[in-house]
């Protein structure tokens, strides 16, 4: 019983094709066009879908292979401009208020509660 794989195999080959002979030769010829049909079409997408399958596998490989690097925030910071008057005949507010031209700037850092003044001491 060592050669009982093949010879069940041969068997059930065998069952199918005599059952899908006796199925067939019972259809009318509307419905074995439209069988063929089917099955012709179906002989057509399956080498697309390999071959699609084939391509997306390839680009998900590709990104799961090269992972993407994280980037460090990008920080911006511009000195203070010195501000020109608007007509220089006339004073500007803070010459008119007593208070000077350039106040300290006050930043705040996104994610915390610290304020950093234009001193560079952290509150």
């Amino acid at each position: 019983m060592r050669n009982a794989g093949p010879l069940a195999a041969i068997i059930f080959a065998a069952f199918g094709v005599t059952l899908a002979a006796a199925v067939i030769s019972r259809l009318s010829d509307q419905t074995m066009t439209m069988l063929t049909g089917a099955a012709c079409g179906a002989g057509l997408v399956v080498p697309f879908a390999i071959l699609g399958g084939m391509y997306f596998g390839s680009q998900r490989a590709a990104r799961d292979r090269t992972p993407a690097q994280p980037q460090p925030p990008i920080v911006v910071m511009t000195p203070p401009q010195p501000s020109q008057p608007a007509t220089p005949m006339l004073p500007t507010w803070s010459s008119v208020s007593g208070m000077p031209a350039s106040a300290p700037r006050q930043y705040t850092i996104l994610g915390e509660e610290t304020i950093i003044d234009g001193n560079d001491r952290v509150w």
